[in-house]
């Protein structure tokens, strides 16, 4: 009798299914400024043939990862916790702990490392300068996003979708580019659609200035493939049929 009666009231906490909860969230991961602005710079060190390894490797490793967190998230019931709580429950928490405040310091420069190449991107208007637009663009964008995070999780999920189908219209757009026959301006500056002699020229590596080497291209395309995590670090807020990473 001295109990308080349930709060009838009480907003029901948001709950994700497996498209918005994961796939959503890794793809917007995935395509990141590494797929927009630095995979055509790989391929230009690399040659198409060692691309075509780096991308091979890092799904090989993303793949053994997705592999992990299923084999850890069938032995037992999933809470919230994401990564850490995997990790922690697995290995212990003496390990889990460190490991998360690296993963921790590791999203906040994968944070840092979109809002720059986002911030990079030519908007045809100048504010001050080249390096200082960068902040100053840098700086708008992750304080729109801490207000979005503050928000909450389904205002965040809701730019999410957007995001995704911004991301959707701009491949469209990439693709259709790609058949359009380029113009004399494009031409001058190396694009020239589909040609078979271009092809068979960029196959080999061609290793340019002090950044040219096979693992330190690995390195930089990397950070790409990590995306497989952003679905494992909201355990707590997906369905229950969907907890399955």
């Amino acid at each position: 009798e001295g109990e308080d009666p349930p709060n009838s009231k009480e907003k029901t906490p948001i709950r994700f299914g497996w498209i918005v909860g994961v796939m959503v969230r890794c793809m917007l991961n995935i395509w990141g400024v590494i797929l927009f602005l630095r995979l055509s710079w790989i391929t230009f060190q690399a040659g198409v043939v060692l691309t075509c390894v780096i991308i091979l490797m890092s799904v090989v490793v993303t793949t053994v990862t997705a592999l992990s967190i299923s084999a850890i998230a069938t032995n037992g019931r999933v809470v919230s916790g994401g990564t850490y709580f995997k990790i922690s429950r697995t290995l212990g928490p003496e390990i889990g702990g460190p490991i998360w405040m690296i993963f921790s310091f590791a999203n906040a420069l994968a944070c840092a490392l979109n809002t720059v190449g986002f911030a990079e991107v030519d908007l045809g208007v100048v504010i001050v300068d080249l390096i200082n637009d960068v902040r100053i663009v840098g700086v708008i964008t992750v304080t729109i996003l801490m207000f979005i995070t503050v928000a909450g999780m389904e205002w965040e999920s809701k730019v999410k979708i957007l995001f995704f189908i911004v991301l959707l219209v701009s491949f469209a757009n990439y693709l259709v580019g790609t058949i359009i026959p380029q113009s004399v301006e494009k031409q001058a500056v190396g694009i020239f659609g589909y040609r078979g002699d271009i092809f068979v020229e960029n196959l080999l590596p061609n290793w340019r200035g002090p950044q040219g080497s096979f693992f330190l291209m690995f390195a930089i395309f990397f950070p790409a493939a990590t995306g497989i995590l952003s679905g494992a670090n909201i355990s707590g807020d997906l369905k229950t049929g969907d907890k399955l990473l």
